[in-house]
């Protein structure tokens, strides 16, 4: 009679033991969720700001590229690269 009363502590044990640790392992669940939310905002975030920084050096290269071909326009073309002269070309000047 004492062992069976020993044996039912220990599934009793047992199964405290089990609800506590099932009990933990879901809150450990959610602080993940909660961190991988986290993480992900800040991945998205990141990604944001490279796109951002991305546009700004295409727009800037745009205006410097703009800027460039105004003066060159306003200047009556001077400076513009001519292509490679031909033989042709040459005796004709």
């Amino acid at each position: 009679m004492v062992w069976q009363v020993g044996v039912l502590l220990v599934g009793i044990g047992f199964l405290v033991l089990s609800l506590f640790a099932s009990f933990i392992l879901v809150n450990m669940t959610r602080s993940l969720r909660t961190i991988q939310a986290i993480l992900d905002d800040m991945v998205t975030g990141v990604n944001d700001k490279f796109t951002a920084a991305d546009r700004a050096m295409n727009a800037t290269g745009s205006v410097i590229t703009g800027w460039r071909d105004r003066v060159r326009d306003a200047l009556g073309g001077l400076g513009r690269r001519r292509g490679p002269q031909t033989g042709k070309q040459r005796e004709e000047s």
